[in-house]
């Protein structure tokens, strides 16, 4: 089986996405030995990755100089990742690119799959780094898509269209396509993003499912968020017939299946997405659906699982979903603070906005909430808290305007969220 350079570049995008979080488990540098050892561990499950993995581990501890072995034993890690979301393979690939680099200071692939994988692990900083590195090198499309990801990811969204502009430039491709559509939603142009991801799809290739899955549900998710349900529904379960049970698609099912007030159907749908993709964001809209069916006691479990593991899976949804719960909250605060320190983005500067408002801090958090405002980005759930953090700081047409916007988008709103803005603008 050939895995290309392209597959890398493209799994950026999904490991530095809202739904990676490996952020915790950078290794230090490991003596070559003890770095060997960790990247021939065996991997468990039953992807259809796993024998591939175990065969070129083989090729790789028969012959450990094998550059070719290793640099596809590393993609093959961030593949895995993807599919099962265990972040210890991020780590894995990283150590890849570690052995690689013993043997060649300048390898290019070897400085790309590092790049990635601290990307996937939100070490943002550090792939801008690499991938200033590997562009002094050689002008390589995948080199602006690792420094484009790295500087988005940030919040540098300014400097990042450029770069992606001189990746598309070099190669129009499903990536670069992909990649401007993701811009184009952050910058409020969700016609746009949908017009974009529909060209990398068309660009995508039945040879590599998983990727082709990705865009697919990603432009459900866009037409979710444009609030065309039927259409969301559609490209989401064609998303699911390329790759069965794909996870994200699955969380779109869901999310439209609530829209429309299934929660029954809802339950079913995001339960075998929570069991790939044990999320807080897909947990947290699982409650609400376990709720709204009158599955209370399930969804007391799933809160408990939530509660336990949303930390480390995802501080930033885990500190959005403590605040709207009114719970812990200065644990809330404390992920919301350490989230917005190394990843500057819209998101992160929501949920320190939103963590703020439940700690008490109404002036810190119209200031927090202004920035998560400032790219334009259309969410709903940026509105709701926009609304709510303007009215308790005294803010009343900021207020109105944004409680409006949220009210346009209610659909996109989890169940929880729905009461709250239904408080909010009834008083």
């Amino acid at each position: 089986m050939k895995y290309s350079h392209m597959m890398i570049a493209f799994v950026a995008i999904v490991a530095a996405s809202r739904q990676a979080h490996a952020h915790t488990l950078r290794p230090a540098s490991l003596p070559k030995d003890q770095a060997l050892a960790l990247v021939l561990k065996s991997v468990d499950g039953d992807s259809r990755l796993v024998p591939a993995i175990t065969k070129l581990q083989a090729a790789v501890q028969a012959r450990p100089d094998d550059i070719k072995a290793m640099e596809q034993l590393a993609q093959l890690f961030i593949a895995q990742a993807r599919l099962t979301s265990d972040e210890t393979l991020y780590v894995r690939s990283e150590l890849c690119g570690q052995l690689l680099e013993t043997q060649n200071s300048n390898n290019p692939t070897a400085l790309l799959l590092r790049g990635h994988s601290l990307l996937a692990m939100h070490q943002f900083h550090d792939a801008e780094e690499i991938a200033g590195r590997l562009i002094k090198i050689r002008q390589d499309m995948q080199d602006y898509a690792l420094l484009g990801d790295a500087l988005m990811e940030q919040g540098q969204l300014e400097a990042a269209v450029p770069v992606y502009q001189s990746m598309i430039d070099a190669k129009p491709c499903m990536p670069s396509y992909s990649r401007i559509a993701h811009i184009r939603w952050l910058k409020g142009d969700v016609v746009g993003a949908i017009e974009m991801d529909e060209q990398a799809i068309a660009c995508a290739s039945y040879r590599d499912p998983e990727a082709l899955a990705w865009v697919t549900a990603r432009l459900a998710f866009y037409q979710w968020q444009n609030d065309e349900l039927e259409l969301a529904m559609q490209t989401a379960t064609r998303a699911t017939q390329i790759v069965p049970e794909y996870p994200h698609a699955l969380l779109v099912i869901g999310r439209v299946l609530l829209a429309q007030g299934k929660a029954v159907e809802a339950v079913a749908c995001l339960k075998k997405a929570a069991a790939t993709l044990p999320l807080p964001e897909v947990q947290w809209a699982l409650a609400d659906a376990l709720h709204l069916a009158g599955q209370d006691d399930e969804a007391a479990i799933v809160l408990v699982s939530l509660k336990q593991q949303g930390a480390k899976a995802d501080p930033r949804s885990f500190a959005l979903h403590l605040a709207t719960r009114g719970v812990e909250l200065d644990q809330a605060l404390d992920l919301a603070k350490a989230e917005v320190m190394t990843r500057r983005d819209v998101f992160s500067w929501d949920a320190l906005a939103w963590a703020q408002h439940a700690a008490g801090e109404p002036e810190a958090a119209l200031i927090s909430t202004r920035r998560a405002l400032a790219e334009g980005t259309r969410d709903a759930r940026l509105f709701l808290h926009a609304g709510i953090i303007a009215k308790a700081a005294g803010e009343p047409s900021l207020a109105a305007e944004q409680l409006g916007k949220a009210q346009q988008m209610r659909r996109q709103l989890l169940p929880s969220e729905q009461r709250l803005l239904d408080e909010s603008t009834a008083n």
